[in-house]
């Protein structure tokens, strides 16, 4: 038995064709979701890139002790589990902070691993020829990086002729060759982690125009978060036919992993799941008036911010409800309606290769779900970033509190499904019921007190 995971980085749920958008060109993505259980309401768990491949790769809400940060000696990874279990383990991937950041501890327990060079901040290349030439396109408008590095990257970029230049296909062609390479092997995990469609958004010119064939306005590859307003109508146009371009790049290639999967067979015997981490903000009417994945800005100037933030809300739907589909063998397509998290990733993939979880583990099965049996599942899920942020809610309310001592907010996704205004003020006993909850959450999962007085903070609690 085999398993492939792959996550796209970014990758908003609205932007997959088969969950109702209707001009996103995602075939591949389409066909998959035909063919797999879907779950419509998957949360994240740890904020963001790294904390949330922590905790989906072993099996803890890493929100409740830790930040942004390497793997530690002492965790108990998946690979590691699966590599002693005498499974292959290969990863292809570009995500940079996995190497970065992260100092290459996300590569414990793989057999061998493909690093795609270049996304976001990540130099392979330098060019003075280039780096001359360029001229920035910020204009009256907002960059959300340094200028020299930016420089650097469109330097970098311009080196690409042809599709395979891009760095989403050279990280799904490797995993398709060791595929072609390997497919026979007694039980193998594949992973695949692609940082498109994460900034900065430079899809080839084609991808671009399936979306906007004449754009206007500066393009920004790149915008800064926090308001909406700090861009024009034709910006943010561009913008979005930019990150379509990408999703649609991202679908082309995993459609082209999947044929080889389908092609050597391994349909009948290996689990593919999909996955995004969170989605991004892009100014549409569902994304609370915000461009990026950050819950507070200055109203000022619109740019983002921490404690000098006027403007705060939860992460949205748009960000914090991602994509999440599971093609396994002997289970019919469908739905599965639980609030399944990436903490769940780890005993999942564990149970369909018929190995025991370790107690460390967190999250839950869902395999036992997909085979209509009843388990006694989570019935809220939280949401959170280390000293900063918490949220919950169920299939129903999205209730945020703040490390600041702002006020917390309540959104009702039964009446208002775009979650445009906060409903706290006439349903205080939902937030306070929801809080109780969140705080009792983060005790159970033996969050520092510090951490859980900064979210239960008087002032801020005064106000529900």
């Amino acid at each position: 038995m085999n398993v492939i995971l792959v996550m796209s980085d970014s990758f908003r749920r609205d932007h997959v064709g088969a969950f109702g958008n209707p001009w996103i060109r995602t075939p591949a993505l389409d066909r998959f979701a035909g063919e797999s259980v879907v779950f419509p309401h998957f949360r994240m768990g740890s904020y963001a890139t790294i904390p949330q491949r922590t905790d989906m790769l072993t099996g803890r809400f890493s929100f409740a002790y830790r930040p942004w940060q390497a793997l530690e000696p002492q965790d108990v990874v998946l690979t590691e589990v699966l590599q002693k279990n005498g499974l292959a383990t290969y990863a292809s991937a570009d995500t940079p902070h996995l190497f970065r950041s992260a100092q290459l501890t996300f590569m414990r327990g793989f057999d061998a691993f493909h690093w795609s060079r270049g996304s976001e901040g990540d130099l392979w290349w330098t060019d003075d020829y280039n780096e001359r030439d360029y001229s920035p396109p910020t204009g009256q408008g907002r960059i959300r990086i340094n200028p020299e590095m930016f420089k650097k990257i469109w330097s970098q970029g311009r080196q690409r002729t042809r599709e395979l230049d891009w760095v989403t296909p050279q990280t799904f062609q490797a995993a398709i060759e060791w595929l072609t390479r390997n497919y026979r092997r007694d039980g193998f995990f594949l992973y695949v982690d692609t940082f498109d469609p994460h900034e900065p958004w430079d899809p080839p010119r084609w991808a671009r125009d399936l979306y906007l064939k004449d754009p206007k306005g500066i393009p920004y590859a790149w915008a800064e978060y926090g308001s909406a307003k700090q861009y024009g109508k034709d910006e943010l146009k561009h913008l979005q036919a930019l990150y379509a371009g990408e999703c649609t790049i991202v679908d082309r290639w995993f459609g082209r992993l999947m044929d080889t999967v389908d092609l050597l067979g391994l349909d009948e015997n290996t689990m593919v799941v999909f996955l995004s981490d969170h989605g991004h903000y892009l100014g549409y009417p569902n994304d609370g008036g915000q461009v990026g994945k950050v819950t507070g800005y200055r109203k000022s100037d619109g740019k983002m911010a921490g404690a000098g933030a006027d403007v705060y809300m939860p992460l949205l739907d748009s960000v914090s409800a991602p994509p999440f589909m599971v093609r396994m063998p002997g289970v019919k397509a469908g739905k599965c309606n639980v609030l399944a998290q990436p903490a769940d990733v780890m005993p999942s993939v564990l149970d369909f290769l018929k190995i025991p979880a370790p107690e460390t583990v967190q999250g839950q099965s869902f395999l036992p779900l997909l085979k209509g049996r009843k388990v006694d599942w989570r019935k809220h899920a939280m949401t959170a970033c280390f000293n900063n942020f918490a949220q919950i809610g169920d299939r129903r309310w999205l209730y945020g509190a703040w490390a600041h001592e702002n006020p917390p907010k309540l959104f009702d996704r039964q009446t208002d499904p775009a979650q445009k205004r906060s409903v706290l003020k006439a349903n205080r006993n939902v937030a306070r019921r929801l809080h109780r909850k969140m705080i009792a959450e983060m005790e159970r999962l033996d969050a520092p007190a510090e951490w859980i007085g900064k979210l239960d903070a008087k002032a801020a609690m005064a106000k529900l």
